[in-house]
């Protein structure tokens, strides 16, 4: 019982963590105007996150590995103080700024803590349970993007502010009443030489392929808009990702706990990343509103489930004990690709045949790799 009370009270902190983030991107002009500040302002808020995550994600899988519930608290207090904090002073923009750099310091520590917390608390279900938390991150954001409007519309900074609050309240509450639950392990010296995971071949592949797939899908949301524009396409560009990103969450719920039952995690990578590869090919070929709108959300529910798979393969075939810093040394590469890559697609969004035909190079770059990625059943299973 205390399992589930603990697991329930992980995902809504992790659902705040991540509407915490977004909370004003919807609302950049409007917050910046209310509070006195640039528009570059606000949206360096969001940006702390992604600064915050490259930094500290392998000293924060290092640190989970070591004492696995300090520091997966510490997240979890981190991310209370975010969200709760800022009702103290929502008319101040460097009140919010120290919030939210509370709330990115936490998030690595959220984030990198899916697989170590599903293999201490639910081991026989890990790859369900890391779905449900990779589902919980995308709802945060999801949520925060599209309700961010209508809240300020009906009451402003406080009513946008407010629910992040509210569910991370419920969440620590859940999590301190849960947290007996989560099994310590007292890591080895081995297990904590970092050498020995840059070592390990899989663990790069899987990197590279979660970095060029984020890289894609974060190329989509950022720059799509402005690509489209060259075909007269832009007003769609919003709805197109939306769809995909809802069609992305049902397939999380589908797909992942699927593909680790039977053990086909390779085989899902090589299958899905062609098809993908081919649409965008054929999008790049002719930029059509429909296809645009079914390619997308094609894409969306084959690619978002990749995330819980490649987190999976690290709780299948690494020992627990270096959960932590496999999984943080794979959100060092991915996050490292995908922000390069993000910079790089400025060069070509002035045309949306060329934008595009740049995104399926990105995903026929991950195929080659998914190819060399060992199969499953060539992998041994490290206890």
């Amino acid at each position: 019982m205390r399992g589930l009370i603990l697991t329930a009270g992980l995902v809504l902190i992790v659902f705040a963590s991540q509407a915490i983030w977004v909370t004003f991107s919807p609302i950049v002009t409007y917050t910046a105007e209310e509070l006195g500040v640039s528009v570059e302002l606000i949206g360096f808020l969001a940006v702390t996150y992604p600064i915050f995550f490259l930094i500290l994600t392998l000293p924060s899988g290092i640190l989970l590995d070591k004492k696995f519930k300090l520091w997966l608290g510490l997240g979890v207090l981190f991310t209370f103080i975010a969200s709760v904090g800022r009702l103290v002073n929502l008319s101040s923009y460097w009140w919010l700024l120290v919030c939210q750099l509370s709330g990115a310091f936490g998030q690595p520590f959220l984030l990198n803590a899916f697989v170590p917390f599903a293999s201490r608390v639910y081991e026989e279900r890990r790859a369900l349970l890391v779905s449900i938390l990779s589902l919980s991150m995308y709802l945060g954001t999801v949520f925060a993007l599209f309700s961010g409007f209508e809240l300020y519309s009906s009451g402003g900074i406080l009513f946008v502010a407010l629910p992040p609050a509210i569910i991370s309240v419920l969440g620590l509450l859940l999590f301190l009443a849960g947290i007996p639950a989560i099994e310590e392990r007292t890591a080895e010296k081995r297990s904590l030489n970092l050498r020995g995971v840059i070592g390990r071949r899989d663990l790069w592949i899987i990197g590279i392929i979660l970095g060029l797939g984020v890289a894609a899908f974060d190329n989509l949301a950022t720059w799509l808009q402005p690509a489209l524009k060259s075909e007269g396409l832009e007003s769609i560009a919003g709805d197109a990702v939306a769809l995909a990103i809802i069609a992305g969450l049902a397939g999380v719920v589908i797909i992942p706990d699927r593909i680790s039952r039977k053990n086909l995690r390779t085989r899902y990578l090589r299958t899905v990343i062609p098809i993908i590869t081919v649409l965008f090919a054929i999008l790049a070929l002719t930029v059509n509103e429909l296809m645009l709108f079914a390619f997308l959300a094609v894409s969306g529910f084959l690619m978002l489930p990749a995330y819980p798979i490649i987190m999976d393969w690290i709780g299948k075939f690494h020992e627990k004990e270096v959960h932590g810093s496999a999984t943080g040394f794979v959100g060092l590469i991915s996050r490292a690709i995908s922000v390069a890559l993000m910079l790089a697609a400025t060069s070509f969004i002035s045309n949306a045949r060329v934008y595009l035909a740049f995104l399926t190079a990105i995903v026929l770059v991950a195929l080659m790799f998914a190819m060399i990625l060992p199969k499953d059943g060539e992998m041994k299973v490290r206890e």
